[in-house]
């Protein structure tokens, strides 16, 4: 037996005193659902302002940052398929454009080079067919082999391909070809432009980007989810905006950042003059109401010994009142609790309704 066992067996008032110590240290803390009295005249001096328990008609999950964005392949780069210098410029960004019209007009050696190899490809095609029919019809009166034949057909194949090659180039980029040998690029889509990046004089490589153009009427909103929201965030999960937009989650990541320890939602929400590419917000995740979910003030929310408390107005003063926060957005939070729509709640004066509780 240990010197301190036979230290407390010797004296039982000493080891029942010890024992109700540490039962008194572990146990939770709790606080009192006890009345706190006031007259109106104390309620007006203390200037507590009340609000009133509502039925939630939304559960707010979460508020996140987020940035809007194009969705993607709404936005097209129109590039130039024959370097050149550009002679004119058509459009500004944020102008409506309709699909075929032009963009940005361009000189071009290339392209001059091009149209003059498909005039040459399609002048050789017609003569190596005027061959081959001969060397058909000699074939057919026994006057050549069939490797002369072959051969010439051969040749007909040979210039087909390199016609066909010519034709495509010239294609690329449902390019406006000019009667002076100049060309035009020219919207793929219906949408509005987004950048301009070219100038008259500036000089254009083949491929690069002359204007850029969106297609889509929709935007997305992009934001980072943390790990303790995966799983409970979905698609289809609608967002609401501070401006009251509303749209709906159309994508939620698999994979954590190590860094952020977070994944990317991306969520959808309709095109308005309000918003535009780029622009950062806030955004709200809500899910359907679920059990019986109330909605509150977030002022009325007063922690105490680590726990949410609000007090609640009674005939005599204010009853603290334990809640569970489901969610809170800005000014408002959706809730759990023992409370009725309509009952009034403290959001002012919380902490002299603390003080008054704890005897002070």
């Amino acid at each position: 037996m240990s010197w301190t066992l036979a230290f407390f067996l010797r004296s039982p008032r000493r080891l029942a005193a010890w024992v109700a110590f540490f039962l008194f240290a572990l146990a939770p803390a709790r606080l009192p659902a006890k009345e706190l009295l006031l007259t109106p005249e104390q309620i007006k001096q203390l200037d507590i302002r009340l609000a009133e328990v509502r039925p939630a008609t939304k559960s707010i999950v979460a508020t996140l940052p987020a940035t809007i964005v194009p969705p993607v392949n709404s936005r097209i780069a129109v590039t130039a398929p024959f370097a050149g210098t550009v002679v004119q410029v058509h459009g500004l960004p944020g102008q409506a454009v309709h699909k075929g019209e032009p963009l940005v007009g361009l000189t071009s050696r290339d392209l001059t080079e091009a149209i003059v190899r498909l005039k040459q490809a399609e002048a050789d095609l017609q003569a190596a067919e005027a061959i081959a029919r001969r060397q058909r019809e000699l074939y057919a009166k026994n006057l050549v082999s069939s490797g002369k034949l072959g051969e010439a057909e051969a040749q007909v194949a040979k210039v087909q391909a390199l016609v066909r090659q010519s034709e495509r180039l010239l294609k690329i980029g449902n390019i406006q070809i000019n009667p002076d040998g100049s060309y035009a690029l020219t919207a793929p889509n219906d949408g509005r432009i987004v950048e301009m990046r070219v100038a008259p004089g500036a000089a254009l490589q083949a491929m690069d980007t002359a204007a850029v153009i969106d297609t889509s009427s929709e935007l997305w909103l992009q934001a980072q989810l943390p790990a303790q929201l995966v799983g409970k965030v979905l698609v289809g999960d609608g967002i609401d905006l501070p401006d009251g937009d509303a749209g709906k989650v159309i994508s939620v990541g698999v994979t954590l950042d190590p860094v952020t320890r977070s994944t990317t939602l991306l969520a959808e929400i309709p095109a308005s003059a309000k918003h535009i590419a780029g622009q950062t917000t806030s955004i709200t995740i809500v899910k359907p109401v679920k059990g019986k979910e109330l909605e509150i003030s977030t002022e009325a929310i007063d922690w105490i010994a680590g726990a949410p408390y609000v007090f609640v107005r009674s005939k005599n003063g204010f009853l603290p009142m334990p809640v569970v926060i489901r969610g809170r957005a800005g000014e408002v939070a959706t809730i759990e609790a023992d409370l009725q729509p309509g009952q009034q709640l403290a959001v002012n004066g919380l902490a002299q309704l603390e003080k008054i509780m704890s005897g002070e």
